[in-house]
């Protein structure tokens, strides 16, 4: 299997910034698991259907739907429900080792990131990196987003919302969101974006060395 970078961590931390850019760095594949996760509990999609399909197919549908629905907090909640779900977790772990088996012959590696990427789903990935930033900064991060297609938000709203998607995160009994000492953790909360993702190549590099030939 080709070399697969991990990039776990909470809600508006930066991960899915810092994975893609990684990714076009260092020409891998991408799969940000959340969105799947996101699509699945907006369009209501059964256990089922999903075994009929493929990470990039899901992903596919999910591009007709418009991003201000799929990023938004209520779809974020309902994502984190469904992760709750024994079948679901089964259907959807398989889904993301498929696409790290076949990341494409152009392809590298592969970079995954979620909440469990590490710890359950590839859990020998080559590289493990735990993104996290304060609450006060990733709320801070998403109003911003969020505020460009509703007007009507407030920064009180995302803050209760993501430490409520925290919570269910990290309390759930299948794959919470969590951490282990082969993680290296990147705070990002007084970084921008290049200095985060700069410090992240350095790791990914490090890494890296360990299995080249």
């Amino acid at each position: 299997m080709k070399p697969v970078i991990a990039m776990d961590g909470p809600a508006g931390s930066g991960k899915g910034t810092i994975a893609k850019k990684l990714a076009s760095h260092f020409n891998f594949a991408y799969l940000d698991t959340g969105m799947l996760y996101r699509a699945i509990a907006h369009l209501g999609i059964e256990v089922g259907k999903i075994e009929e399909l493929s990470a990039a197919e899901i992903l596919k549908t999910a591009r007709e739907i418009p991003m201000s629905v799929l990023k938004s907090d209520i779809v974020g909640l309902k994502a984190s429900k469904i992760a709750k779900s024994p079948e679901i977790r089964e259907v959807m772990t398989r889904l993301q080792r498929d696409f790290v088996v076949c990341p494409g012959d152009n392809h590298r590696g592969s970079v995954l990131d979620g909440r469990d990427i590490g710890t359950v789903v590839i859990p020998d990935a080559v590289c493990k990196i735990f993104v996290t930033a304060s609450p006060e900064i990733r709320a801070t991060r998403r109003f911003r987003s969020l505020k460009r297609n509703n007007d009507q938000i407030t920064y009180a709203e995302v803050l209760e919302s993501l430490i409520a998607r925290d919570k269910q995160d990290q309390s759930r009994e299948i794959a919470p969101l969590t951490l282990n000492d082969a993680y290296v953790v990147l705070d990002t909360s007084k970084e921008t974006v290049r200095e985060s993702f700069l410090r992240a190549i350095k790791i990914v590099e490090n890494s890296l060395k360990s299995v080249e030939p």
